[in-house]
């Protein structure tokens, strides 16, 4: 198998999503380093069909931008990475460790707690009686977030307690109810003991509409005086772009804003951190979104995928060199040539340890 590695050509699927600009610039990328003479051959694949397992098998690579907004689509997302990788044994970019917590800033608050990433004072509980013991204790405003959502959605800047316990009702009616069912109360004896509490009938707005409540909150200290972030795009762990959004008019939100600053310099200290926490987490792709609090930075939440235009838009990209130092390199590129580049790196990577077995 090694020697097999080491004479033939990589084989690259370009899976085929609803990521169409982002295919056409990775076979730009990868006829790019063919033409070079990297002696790879790909092919577009549509991971949509049903037969998409069977037409995977001739490959040793898939490169691919999937569409995994919202939690359904991410689910599935991350089913296909699992198989690719953990049982088809293939190279995938972006892979599992890129994917499993997207659309899940829950999630997302376990890898920045275990790994000591420092961000804002964070609380995620599924537990109602906590949350209602955590908000009662609270000082205002916090920042409420769903585990789902791009571009500042299902994000809410709190301002009282009365509309945090609102939002716990929503959260949590669904729990009470199903506790109180399981304690043998019946449905009139609930609606007798509860038609004055809040999660009562916000459970029965909720019911009649045959929805469900997501059953935790998830809310973040709010950290002021930020009229802008900072994003951090790590491709690998060796190259990054960064830039500044500033906040929308009138509004704490940055994300989704459209309002870029390229001009504003970037601390090479932010740089560096993200490229080691991509390293550390064996992350493919990662985009950090920093704020400021006290003079040091803090990360509010992280996604393997972003809109490519406004990392090419920067004036350059760095590299972490092998000696550890970072250099600028000015010039606008595509985000999809490094993840190319860094592809074919990890395939290199493979490549040797094969050998050397």
């Amino acid at each position: 198998m090694a020697d097999n590695m080491a004479k033939r050509p990589i084989r690259i699927a370009l899976g085929v999503s609803d990521e169409n600009v982002w295919n056409d610039r990775f076979a730009a990328a990868l006829d790019e380093k063919r033409s070079a003479g990297y002696p790879l051959n790909y092919d577009r694949v549509n991971l949509n069909r049903r037969d998409w397992l069977e037409r995977l098998t001739p490959y040793d690579a898939v490169i691919w931008k999937p569409y995994g907004m919202g939690v359904q689509q991410s689910i599935l997302v991350k089913e296909k990475v699992y198989v690719l990788e953990k049982h088809l044994h293939k190279l995938v970019i972006p892979n599992v460790e890129s994917t499993w917590h997207f659309e899940s800033k829950v999630a997302q608050s376990y890898l920045f707690s275990i790994e000591g990433v420092p961000t804002p004072a964070t609380t995620a509980t599924f537990d109602y009686d906590e949350a209602l013991e955590e908000l009662r204790r609270a000082t205002f405003p916090l920042v409420f977030k769903r585990g789902e959502g791009a571009g500042s959605g299902n994000v809410w800047l709190v301002k009282s307690r009365r509309t945090a316990e609102q939002l716990w009702a929503k959260a949590f009616c669904s729990q009470i109810y199903r506790d109180m069912t399981s304690r043998g109360h019946g449905r009139f004896s609930i609606a007798a003991r509860s038609l004055c509490k809040r999660w009562f009938w916000e459970y029965f707005r909720q019911h009649f509409r045959r929805g469900d409540s997501p059953g935790y909150l998830y809310w973040q200290e709010f950290v002021a005086n930020n009229s802008a972030d900072l994003r951090i795009a790590v491709i690998g762990d060796r190259y990054a772009y960064g830039f500044w959004r500033n906040n929308r008019p009138d509004d704490f939100r940055a994300s989704g804003s459209g309002r870029i600053d390229f001009e504003r310099p970037i601390p090479e200290e932010c740089v560096r951190f993200c490229m080691g926490i991509s390293r550390r987490l064996n992350f493919d792709s990662m985009a950090y979104d920093l704020l400021f609090k006290d003079g040091k930075f803090v990360i509010g939440e992280i996604s393997y995928g972003y809109v490519d235009s406004v990392p090419y838009r920067a004036a350059g990209h760095y590299e972490l060199r092998p000696d550890e130092t970072i250099e600028f390199v000015p010039g606008h590129v595509w985000p999809e040539t490094l993840w190319v580049e860094w592809a074919l790196q990890r395939w290199e990577g493979r490549r040797e340890d094969a050998i050397a077995k």
